[in-house]
């Protein structure tokens, strides 16, 4: 009965298996190969994904696979910086499987690997392209994006009046690429009003609290170019006392304590309405440089604190020496950092600048005698990191952490190589030009290396080919391997060979030779192979083809190596320019501070 039971349940489930083996395809979305593509993917390992989706479609068209295979191979191709292949992909997929979101998401992925690498102008064409199309959930990435590419541009009003639109679903990136439009178009209202609400959004993430830093800083810096020195003391206050902003807010922080201070400025209205509720804003706190000015602070005497002598300034109303030791404060505490930081190098000099101004020779003259030392010994630590470049060592650096990725476009750097050069670099490490770059390279040596590992086995296989004594053949296998690829002659004839083991002996068959001419085939000499396509010859062909990539690889990566290190020695002489100007403006104000105290001497 069980038995009975068990053939009847197994005829049952025959037609639901049967079923289940038809409906799989090749490259469909359960086919395990895709499923490890999406894997590789995931992991940021695009070359490997690529590899495995190949072998899947062989021959075959990849334009003609599933639409789940297409998907992975241009996803994988844009991942890894093949970005044409995978354009092409996306419009087939746009006519064969229109998914609208995923489509548009596609496209703002291709305008932003063009924006990334410079190619403005294409990413504008894809961003203008796709907007009739784009769906709603879109709109704040696409208009972020289209922001980014006409600032690039220099076409500020365009990018101003685009992100204008929509402005309470932006993110505080946007807001900050809408201020700085505004600024440059000549609203300047409008601009500062954008980038003030920024300054003082609550930050969710550590992003937003350095973007809010960056915006109180420009917008600081913006005050004191038109004269509003007191409406930039208490922006740049806002700014974190250690951050990757302070070192330039202390330095403006210091000017807008001398600057003219200006008239109120008034707030224009923006679509920023989130930012003017209170509870968006934030007030400074005990980490920002406002705690560095308070009444408190100023008691200790300031002039004590930098290694001066206390004095009393001739001919000077106590108004201007209480601004002036205001404007002490925060360019003391820049000194105490690293002198290779331009906003410290100027501190060195604004503070004796301010002190000659303000008739304190004596005291200005000490602190131009410290700023020359300091000035010289950046000089020097300049001209290490520019002979450090020169040699490689931070590129080589920089692709030895993360020697086996495979992300290409994906690719960042998160963290910065200890190398004399880095800190000079900061910015233009932060550059998508210099990334860019420096992702082409990382690439270019992956390759490099996944070629010299093929290399290595095709030398190997040729090696063993030649060298290892192989037992003859068997006839009779390789007279049925020829039979079964033999093409016959004369299809017509059914006429077929068979093997006879009844055969007579050699010399047992003694009969006459009928009589008359029997016919004669047409025989013809046969020419020999002009080549030999056998597994030793497929090796010597891949093993060409291997040296032809190998000075390939060899030569771009030597373009690109080359390329990074200009960018970097092109940066670097501008640091080492500016530092010689320092050096000119502190010796100078020596030697004429030495003239003085010369004749009055006489």
């Amino acid at each position: 009965m069980k038995a009975r039971l068990a053939l009847a349940l197994v005829t049952a489930l025959l037609p639901l298996a049967a079923s289940a083996v038809e409906t799989y395809e090749p490259g469909s979305a359960d086919d395990p190969q895709v499923r490890l593509a999406r894997f590789l993917d995931d992991d940021k390992r695009h070359f490997s994904a690529i590899v495995e989706l190949q072998q899947i479609a062989g021959k075959t068209d990849p334009l003609k696979m599933p639409a789940e295979y297409q998907w992975r191979l241009a996803d994988n191709y844009l991942g890894f910086g093949m970005r044409d292949r995978a354009e092409e992909i996306y419009r087939n997929l746009a006519t064969i499987a229109p998914d609208p979101k995923r489509i548009g998401q596609a496209n703002l992925q291709l305008a932003e690997f063009d924006y990334e690498r410079g190619y403005t102008a294409e990413a504008r064409a894809t961003l203008y392209r796709m907007r009739e199309k784009l769906p709603p959930e879109l709109m704040p990435d696409w208009q972020d994006l289209l922001g980014r590419v006409l600032m690039a541009e220099g076409r500020y009003g365009e990018a101003a009046d685009a992100l204008l639109k929509d402005g309470d679903k932006q993110s505080a990136f946007t807001r900050y690429n809408l201020g700085i439009a505004l600024l440059n178009d000549g609203r300047t209202v409008q601009g500062q009003t954008v980038l003030d609400n920024v300054g003082t959004m609550r930050p969710q993430t550590s992003e937003e609290l350095a973007l809010r830093d960056r915006a109180n800083l420009t917008l600081g810096w913006q005050f004191l170019q038109t004269q509003q020195g007191g409406t930039a003391k208490p922006v740049f206050s806002r700014v974190r006392v250690e951050g990757p902003f302070s070192n330039r807010a202390l330095l403006g922080l210091g000017w807008a304590q001398l600057a003219p201070q200006g008239s109120r400025i008034q707030k224009a209205d923006t679509p920023d309405a989130d930012s003017n509720n209170p509870k968006n804003r934030v007030l400074t706190t005990l980490s920002t440089l406002g705690v560095l000015i308070r009444p408190g602070y100023l008691d200790q005497d300031v002039f004590d604190r930098a290694g001066l002598h206390s004095f009393r300034l001739r001919n000077s109303d106590p108004e201007t020496e209480a601004a002036l030791r205001r404007a002490l404060v925060p360019w003391i505490e820049l000194t105490k950092r690293d002198p290779m930081d331009p906003a410290v190098e100027e501190a060195w000099l604004a503070i004796p600048y301010t002190l000659d101004k303000l008739d304190a020779h004596t005291q200005a003259l000490q602190y131009y005698e410290k700023a020359v030392d300091i000035l010289e010994n950046a000089r020097s630590r300049m001209n290490e990191a520019m002979a450090s470049i020169k040699q490689g060592r931070m590129v080589e650096t920089i692709v030895r952490r993360d020697l086996d990725s495979e992300a290409g476009w994906d690719w960042k750097l998160h963290d910065l190589p200890d190398a004399p050069e880095t800190y000079f670099l900061q910015n233009l490490l932060a550059e998508h030009r210099f990334q860019e770059a420096l992702k082409n390279y990382r690439d270019l040596r992956m390759l490099s290396r996944n070629i010299e590992a093929w290399r290595v086995r095709l030398d190997g296989i040729a090696h063993d080919y030649s060298t290892t004594e192989r037992p003859a053949g068997d006839a009779d296998v390789l007279i049925k391997r020829a039979l079964s690829d033999a093409t016959p002659p004369y299809p017509d004839v059914k006429a077929t060979l068979r093997f006879d083991s009844h055969l007579a002996a050699p010399g047992a068959y003694n009969d006459k030779l009928s009589t008359g001419n029997p016919p004669l085939p047409a025989l013809a000499l046969a020419a020999a192979p002009a080549r030999f396509d056998g597994p030793y010859e497929r090796t010597l062909a891949l093993q060409a083809r291997v040296g032809n990539l190998r000075e390939q690889l060899t030569a771009a990566g030597a373009d690109q190596a080359q390329l990074l290190q200009d960018m970097s020695m092109h940066e670097l002489e501008g640091q080492r320019q500016q530092i010689e100007r320092y050096l000119i403006e502190a010796r100078f104000a020596l030697a004429r501070l030495y003239d003085r105290q010369k004749q009055g001497d006489q």
